[in-house]
């Protein structure tokens, strides 16, 4: 699979796939960058990985990848985990939160990308399992969906994740389209977050329900919190700015 192949060429870092039936080119690039921000070309086609994408919105085909994937590494060097809500997308910088749209029925899911793919002419983003089943899109395979940007990535800066010394701050754990399940899980961040909410937001005809837990003084506030009061099953939590 693309995913696998990317990541051989990240960790091999060669100017082939490592052996592999795609032949996979990675740039030198300016000194800091990691390989996964670097140019690269797949079976000939040349991809310039954004290093921030705020405001960034795309319409396209996706499609959704699991079990064969499962315990594998991604472009990141991350372990793909079908159950974890992520996605692959060829150029968007890795760590970046998106939400997606559905646009057969409306459904949306917030997932973080992690992976380069999918190289498959026509597609524009590749779905873990869960983020697939979130949005109700399992047997169909591949749909048409719209995403948009919400984070660009772990280290720049935006309105929604902010980096000045001052403000309030909090964590976005998760956010689903069904209303108990969002409150059940902003009950169990009281007990380790201290404080947790539920932001209802309308789109369209869809409604998506966010899970904030803390309230923080500053972004490195609420990063260093993560790592205690986050339970491990959503490490994708995320910070939030509120002004």
């Amino acid at each position: 699979m693309y995913k696998k192949i990317f990541i051989l060429m990240v960790l091999c870092f060669s100017m082939t796939a490592c052996g592999t039936t795609r032949r996979v080119v990675v740039e030198p690039g300016p000194p800091g960058l990691r390989p996964w921000q670097r140019p690269y070309t797949v079976d000939g086609e040349r991809y310039v990985p954004l290093l921030e994408a705020w405001g960034y919105r795309e319409e396209g085909l996706a499609s959704w990848y699991g079990e064969e994937e499962h315990g594998k590494p991604t472009s990141n060097g991350e372990v793909f985990d079908m159950y974890k809500m992520t996605a692959a997308h060829k150029t968007l910088p890795l760590g970046s939160h998106i939400r997606v749209t559905n646009k057969t029925n409306g459904r949306q899911a917030v997932v973080r990308v992690n992976d380069r793919g999918p190289f498959i002419p026509g597609r524009v983003l590749d779905l873990s399992y869960q983020a697939a089943k979130e949005i109700d899109m399992v047997d169909e395979g591949v749909i048409p969906v719209a995403f948009e940007v919400l984070s660009s990535g772990p280290t720049t800066a935006s309105k929604n994740i902010g980096t000045a010394a001052g403000g309030t701050f909090t964590l976005q754990v998760a956010a689903f389209s069904d209303g108990m399940k969002a409150r059940q899980v902003s009950e169990k961040m009281k007990k380790t977050c201290t404080s947790s909410e539920v932001e209802t937001v309308q789109t369209g005809s869809t409604t998506i329900y966010r899970v904030h837990a803390g309230r923080f003084r500053s972004r490195e506030d609420a990063e260093a919190a993560k790592n205690t009061c986050v339970p491990m099953e959503y490490t994708d939590a995320f910070v939030v700015s509120l002004q």
